[in-house]
């Protein structure tokens, strides 16, 4: 075992497998904060979430039948950069799979778990959620080493299990029985469903939920506006500075300062999922000049 293995580059993704990707980070965050009944356990397990929570966003979207909600958690680029170090070490240490046969991710996960450089990445890391959670002023929300070390252990785990489909191409020693596959980790993720029946549906229409990231933000308001009464609720919830920056960055030249005027017209442009322009897109956040 070479406890200071380091890969020698980083892998790029196509785009495609790169989105992929994000979403099995993203996953692995949500478990690791929702369901993860070893880390819950922990007696830190509040300040662990903390960090998480920090190095990603939580995004909460409203199917369009109003019966179930879906919560997807965004790895933010410091904890992504991270774990692309962490796979490519991993592709790395896989190259001894005809020396260990069968016994290869047994192999890696003690690689990884030993591994000095990448346990120096994960402090860094770390280091990063503490300065944005303190800002120097508040110390209890530091992780000690052995909380890290716990932590850094964890995110090990679960992220081996939840890549052994992906994995499998390497002459099928990555088991598939007894291991959850990326698909079904997916759907305990995107089936966090709640019955919603006896809750007014347009109560769900709130700015609150709005996510601020343009992209998502048109996902968002795409299906609100499909529902029953979103004219009224947009008129409730939106000033008519952010319905002119809508109607900007749907490239409608509409110039009228109305809500009741501004609204059917921006209606008409997320049901027909008109999208937005690439300047609007590259606002760092939406409703934003």
């Amino acid at each position: 075992m070479d406890q200071n293995l380091k890969p020698n580059k980083i892998i790029i993704l196509e785009p495609a497998e790169a989105s992929k990707f994000s979403y099995i980070i993203g996953w692995l965050i949500y478990k690791l904060t929702k369901n993860d009944y070893i880390t819950r356990g922990h007696s830190k397990f509040e300040i662990i979430c903390a960090h998480l929570k920090v190095l990603s966003s939580e995004q909460i979207i409203y199917e369009q039948d109003v019966r179930s909600q879906t919560t997807n958690v965004i790895p933010g680029k410091d904890f992504l950069d991270f774990m692309y170090k962490m796979e490519s070490l991993i592709l790395l240490l896989f190259e001894k799979h005809e020396e260990f046969g069968p016994n290869i991710l047994q192999y890696i996960h003690n690689n990884l778990s030993n591994n000095i450089p990448m346990f120096e990445f994960f402090n860094t890391l770390i280091n990063i959620s503490s300065r944005m959670l303190n800002s120097g002023i508040d110390k209890k929300q530091e992780l000690d080493n052995e909380i890290r070390k716990f932590l850094y252990d964890r995110i090990i785990s679960i992220y081996m299990k939840s890549r052994q489909k992906s994995w499998r191409r390497f002459h099928n020693l990555t088991p598939e029985k007894g291991s959850a596959s990326l698909r079904e980790n997916l759907k305990s993720m995107y089936n966090d469903t709640q019955n919603l029946t006896k809750i007014d549906k347009n109560k769900l229409i709130k700015k609150i939920n709005l996510p601020k990231e343009p992209k998502l933000g048109l996902i968002q308001l795409q299906i609100w506006a499909k529902l029953e009464g979103a004219e009224e609720e947009f008129s409730k919830m939106f000033l008519v500075s952010e319905l002119q920056w809508l109607i900007w960055a749907f490239g409608d030249n509409a110039k009228n300062k109305r809500k009741k005027n501004l609204i059917p017209l921006i209606l008409d442009h997320l049901k027909k999922e008109t999208p937005f322009l690439e300047e609007a897109f590259a606002k760092k956040q939406i409703f934003i000049e």
